[in-house]
């Protein structure tokens, strides 16, 4: 049996597993409705050299059981129905994923070949050679609620709960999270159906499978920050759809590294956190004349809040303080005693900050508005419209706009001394240029993007290092470190603006 798998993935942040169950079954979009509870254990398949994942290919072994099983259970004396599945390579568009799905049965439980000739794996392994090599690579093992939405937007859409454990190697990490999929109707209904469980339960829209995870965990990888993907933009594309391919790679981006947040400590998963937001604006602006409407963000304000202030903090504990404290103690022992004194109050406004972060992902306007930026990413992707001029006079048009922008503010900041705030304005204007020249870059001369792209680092290089110190000031006064350490930090930022 084959379908194409059309499905929204939502994380709980903030949820326990015990009670979350209860708790979605009180929504008004769920209650008095029908659910069926089953036990699911999954046994994901690939070559030694994971050829499979390399092109973005999942197999898998699905027992599905009406009881739970043994913590050492093994296919022979788990009783229930095994189903092989087969999925394609998907794309995902808003948070939105899609894929083909092959399923068969297959009562002994062992993968079957002649189940996957009539699949995509035809042309993967036409000799058979690669289905030889298979092995386990890792498993899930959770315990599933369902619930089927019948005319819910014109749609039909099952609701599934996963709690449970992803293993490989000996390790392991919890599962928590929401699958809406697409049985039947309009996909839109999948957005509409999120925002209503978003309004009673904080959510947190998530495009990584399982299978993704089950690989990190076989490699004993912890959990990283997802840096930008390049965009890559055929020749000729329009302006239209170069925006919904780059406001949906921002997206992925941001979102990617806010769910890594909930269970990383990583300065970095912050620092792309902000990264992601800040080209998610300036594509914003960027392609604003072809969008229908300005996507609505306020409900991020507190997020953005947040993450703004641990940022600030992990870059004086780590890079400003990493960089000026050797200089400072200078092998003194009374200023060694001050640093480690400062040291010591930072690390623990960074675990209180840290809290308020996860607090804020955890709120229910943040995953109300994210996924509201979903789905107008989702719609700018699926709209139908005229077809659009096939040169790229548009994006040389837009790229020369900017670049008068930020030569005219570096202009201005160079005839007379800058304050604060001009100089903000300046950075914020290479940031700008910087991240069209990268999503444009594929459209235009390699020497007007490139260009561009130096320029903007280098401003944004000088003014970073003198706002991070400048930070760092603030900070340490408010945390009530010694003055000698502030005073040693003005003395370079001095230096530093000479």
């Amino acid at each position: 049996m084959s379908h194409a798998e059309t499905e929204l993935k939502l994380l709980l942040p903030g949820a326990q597993p015990s009670t979350i169950e209860e708790r979605l079954r009180r929504l008004s979009v769920l209650a008095r409705r029908r659910q069926a509870t089953h036990w699911l254990w999954n046994v994901y398949f690939d070559t030694p050299d994971r050829q499979l994942r390399q092109q973005r290919h999942a197999l898998r072994l699905r027992c599905i059981s009406d009881a739970p099983w043994r913590a050492n259970a093994s296919a022979a004396t788990v009783r229930g129905e095994w189903v092989q599945t087969f999925k394609s390579a998907g794309i995902s568009q808003g948070g939105l994923s899609r894929r083909g799905e092959w399923e068969s049965r297959q009562p002994s439980g062992r993968l079957d070949p002649a189940a996957l000739r009539e699949t995509p794996w035809a042309d993967l392994d036409p000799d058979g050679r690669l289905f030889g090599q298979l092995t386990p690579c890792f498993e899930t093992r959770c315990r599933r609620t369902v619930w089927t939405l019948h005319r819910c937007q014109g749609a039909t859409i099952e609701v599934a709960l996963d709690v449970g454990e992803i293993v490989a190697s000996g390790r392991s990490e919890p599962i928590l999270e929401l699958e809406l999929e697409l049985l039947q109707g309009p996909s839109e209904a999948l957005f509409h159906l999120a925002q209503q469980v978003a309004s009673g339960v904080a959510v947190l829209p998530f495009d990584q499978s399982k299978a993704e995870r089950g690989y990190r965990l076989a490699q004993g990888l912890p959990c990283e920050a997802s840096p930008a993907q390049a965009l890559h933009l055929s020749p000729g594309t329009g302006p239209q759809q170069a925006g919904a391919q780059a406001l949906s790679a921002c997206f992925d981006h941001f979102s990617r590294n806010l769910a890594t947040v909930l269970v990383s400590d990583d300065p970095e998963v912050v620092h792309q956190a902000r990264v992601g937001w800040r080209r998610w604006r300036s594509g914003v602006r960027l392609f604003a004349p072809w969008l229908p409407a300005r996507p609505e963000a306020d409900g991020l304000r507190p997020l953005l809040l947040e993450l703004g202030r641990m940022r600030d903090l992990d870059v004086l504990r780590v890079d400003t303080l990493g960089r000026w404290l050797p200089a400072f103690v200078d092998a003194d022992a009374e200023r060694q005693h001050i640093a480690d004194l400062a040291l010591e109050r930072i690390d623990e406004a960074r675990m209180t900050q840290r809290a308020r972060l996860r607090e804020a992902l955890a709120a229910p306007e943040t995953g109300q508005t994210l996924l509201g930026l979903a789905q107008g990413v989702f719609q700018l992707a699926t709209a139908q419209t005229p077809a659009e001029a096939g040169d790229a006079h548009w994006a040389r048009k837009r790229i020369r706009k900017l670049r008068r922008r930020l030569d005219a503010a570096l202009k201005a900041s160079r005839q007379a001394p800058a304050d604060l705030e001009e100089r903000h304005r300046v950075r914020i204007q290479a940031k700008r240029a910087r991240y069209a020249a990268e999503m444009l870059r594929d459209l235009l001369p390699a020497r007007r993007t490139k260009g561009l792209a130096r320029a903007a680092i280098e401003v944004q290089t000088r003014l970073g290092a003198e706002r991070d110190l400048r930070q760092a000031v603030r900070l340490l006064e408010e945390l009530r470190a010694d003055a000698a350490l502030t005073s040693f930090l003005r003395g370079v930022l001095t230096g530093l603006h000479g």
